[in-house]
């Protein structure tokens, strides 16, 4: 840090009071909002006012299901007074009125001073559409994790409220979904892009995997043949091989006429997994079964996935359950794969504050290149405690993180250590602390005392990094295995890398 002293430590504090300002004030704007529309209740149904949705009224409420409506001319002046468009008002009433009678626990966090109104009322705006009880259940979940969690976890706890209490209606959106697929190919016609051709589409996520796994494993073989585009140019032109390779004729071709009878299937295709968290009790039930796809962390039906495996063309890769529950730990520095793939599972992303990358290769439907090492393993598996401190290789001091917050904890002077519960507590160069939790949420904890860079272990204000350390194991611990029978790096060096 260039800047250890007072000043830096001052303009932190001044930052953190201007934002506890900025929450209050934003916290009173939606109280406000909220009496606005006390004050002017519509006469009658047929004059509430309704969402304006690209210039045309929508029909829609301005709160969901149970929301009191609001006379239709007092939104404008509303929008008037804050300087905003009156369809902007008409939603700023709208969450206002959705956060106070639907989603009570918010309401009273934002008032609190726990969560910010702009990110509360996200959340009330992919509420709108469901039930009461689909909205209890977003606001139960939400409570917990609101103010530490992105827009992708949002829209899963969203998407879990639909297939846990309108089951009907996820099904619904699923057919729907369904019929939206599509793929299209823009060529240039006035030379304005040199000839080049733009493609999109939507795809079912297996189809999805199968297309960029043979698009990344294209990439690479130019790569190796001495191609020097970029990884971008590169998966273009792959996806014109493989258009070449595959032309239509084969779609027509008949098991018979393959050699031994099989189905034409591309290796890209019989390289894909999908690993789903999903009970063979909720296979087997039409509409109320759901899961997740650790691909993407969506959840889905039990009847997307049986869509999915119906394919003639499918390959299911049944891969043993990993236990994420128990500590497992091996002689010697070198992580076992399947060692880092159970943190990465247990972990989902690296665990630096409010960091969401992905922590496995399936995770986030990532696209795979060789700028990552290991075949698409975008996070390092770090030792919480540092082996050469006497840290030991097991699952229980073991985390991931991505790269660059794997040097920061290294270099930069950033500390953290886990907690029986897997919250990790972090605490930055000057002594401000964070708590990652295992939702992948994080909490800001209190600011460090005037004068002192740190409260609690890692780095005193003018002191050298100390050690963390790893709170005591609260589950029994599994005999060592020989890493030797695990792994395949016998021979290589168990010195650990630099970071």
């Amino acid at each position: 840090m260039d800047d250890d002293g007072p000043d830096a430590r001052a303009v932190l504090a001044q930052v953190h009071e201007l934002r506890q300002v900025e929450l209050a004030a934003s916290a009173a704007l939606l109280q406000q909002a909220a009496r606005w529309a006390d004050l002017h209740p519509a006469p009658e149904p047929s004059l509430a006012a309704t969402y304006t949705e690209r210039g045309k009224d929508s029909g829609k409420c301005l709160g969901g299901d149970g929301v009191p409506g609001v006379a239709l001319d007092c939104v404008a002046e509303l929008g008037a007074a804050l300087g905003m468009s009156t369809t902007a008002g008409e939603r700023l009433i709208g969450h206002a009125l959705e956060l106070r009678h639907r989603l009570p626990r918010l309401w009273s966090l934002v008032h609190e001073g726990r969560v910010a109104a702009w990110q509360a009322r996200q959340v009330a705006e992919r509420t709108l559409a469901l039930s009461r009880d689909a909205a209890a259940f977003v606001d139960a979940q939400v409570a917990g994790v609101a103010g530490r969690i992105g827009h992708a976890q949002l829209e899963r706890l969203v998407s879990a409220a639909v297939l846990r209490h309108m089951p009907e209606e996820a099904e619904r959106r699923r057919l729907d979904a369904a019929d939206r697929r599509c793929f299209q190919v823009e060529h240039d016609a006035t030379g304005e892009r040199h000839g080049l051709s733009d493609v999109f589409g939507r795809l079912d996520l297996p189809d999805a995997l199968a297309l960029d796994a043979a698009v990344a494993e294209g990439a690479h073989a130019l790569g190796l043949l001495g191609s020097t585009d970029s990884l971008d140019a590169r998966r273009a032109r792959a996806v014109g091989d493989l258009a070449r390779r595959q032309p239509a004729l084969d779609l027509l071709t008949t098991e018979a006429d393959q050699p031994g009878g099989g189905a034409t299937v591309g290796r890209a295709a019989e390289r894909v997994v999908l690993c789903v968290h999903l009970s063979a009790v909720a296979l087997g039930r039409r509409h109320d079964g759901w899961g997740r796809v650790e691909n993407t962390g969506t959840p889905v039906t039990a009847g997307q996935v049986r869509d999915w495996c119906g394919r003639p063309d499918a390959r299911v890769t049944v891969k043993p359950v990993i236990d994420l529950t128990t500590d497992e730990a091996v002689e010697g520095y070198r992580i076992p794969a399947w060692m880092r793939e159970a943190v990465a599972l247990r972990d989902r992303t690296c665990v630096f504050p409010w960091c969401s990358r992905p922590a496995h290769p399936y995770q986030g439907g990532r696209r795979r290149d060789e700028e990552d090492e290991e075949r698409g393993w975008s996070c390092d598996t770090d030792h919480i405690v540092a082996f050469a401190a006497g840290g030991p290789t097991s699952t229980d001091n073991l985390a991931p993180l991505c790269r660059t917050h794997h040097r920061l904890k290294t270099f930069a002077g950033w500390r953290y250590r886990v907690t029986g519960t897997r919250t990790y507590l972090w605490t930055s160069p000057h002594g401000w602390r964070y708590a990652r939790t295992p939702d992948g949420g994080t909490t800001a904890l209190d600011p460090p005392p005037p004068g002192r860079s740190l409260d609690g272990p890692g780095r005193a204000a003018n002191g050298p990094p100390a050690v963390s350390r790893i709170s005591p194991r609260s589950r029994p611990r599994r005999p060592r295995r020989d890493l030797a029978s695990v792994t395949s790096s016998r021979g290589r060096s168990e010195a650990p890398p630099p970071f």
